[in-house]
C-alpha cells in the first residue's frame, strides 16, 4: 500500500479472497466453507476492513478480542446469543454491531456475505 493515504473502493481493484481455517470444534453442522477479501488492515486505527462470505452450516463464533460492524449484502443468517438465547434473522440491507465478548451461534441456510469493520478491544 502505498504511504499516501488512498481512496479504497471494495471490488476495484480486486483482492484475492482468502480461506478462512476454522477450528472444527466451532462447526455444529453442515460444511460453512468461509472466505474472506482484506481491503484494509489500519494498523494505527488498529481495525480490518472487507468483505466475508460462509456457505450454509451451522457455527459458534466469539468476538475474542474485538469488535465488529457488519453489512450484510447477500443471504442471510440467524445468528443466536448464546449467553442470553435471543435469535436475530439478519439479511440484505442489515447493518448490526457484535460488541467484544459476545458469544455466538450462527445458522446459514443457504450462504451468506457481509462488509466489515473489525477492530481491536
Amino acid at each position: 500500500m502505498a504511504d499516501t493515504p488512498q481512496f479504497i473502493l471494495f471490488g476495484n481493484p480486486e483482492v484475492a479472497p482468502v480461506d478462512k481455517v476454522q477450528d472444527p470444534t466451532t462447526v455444529l453442522s453442515g460444511n460453512p466453507a468461509q472466505k474472506s477479501w482484506l481491503y484494509v488492515d489500519e494498523q494505527k486505527a488498529r481495525a480490518r476492513y472487507g468483505i466475508w462470505d460462509s456457505q450454509a452450516g451451522h457455527f459458534q463464533a466469539t468476538m475474542s478480542g474485538i469488535v465488529e460492524f457488519c453489512t450484510i449484502i447477500e443471504g442471510s443468517a440467524e445468528i443466536t446469543n448464546l449467553d442470553d438465547g435471543t435469535t436475530q434473522t439478519v439479511k440484505s440491507g442489515d447493518a448490526f454491531v457484535m460488541q467484544e465478548g459476545l458469544r455466538t451461534e450462527w445458522h446459514v441456510p443457504k450462504y451468506v456475505k457481509k462488509y466489515f469493520v473489525i477492530s481491536d478491544a
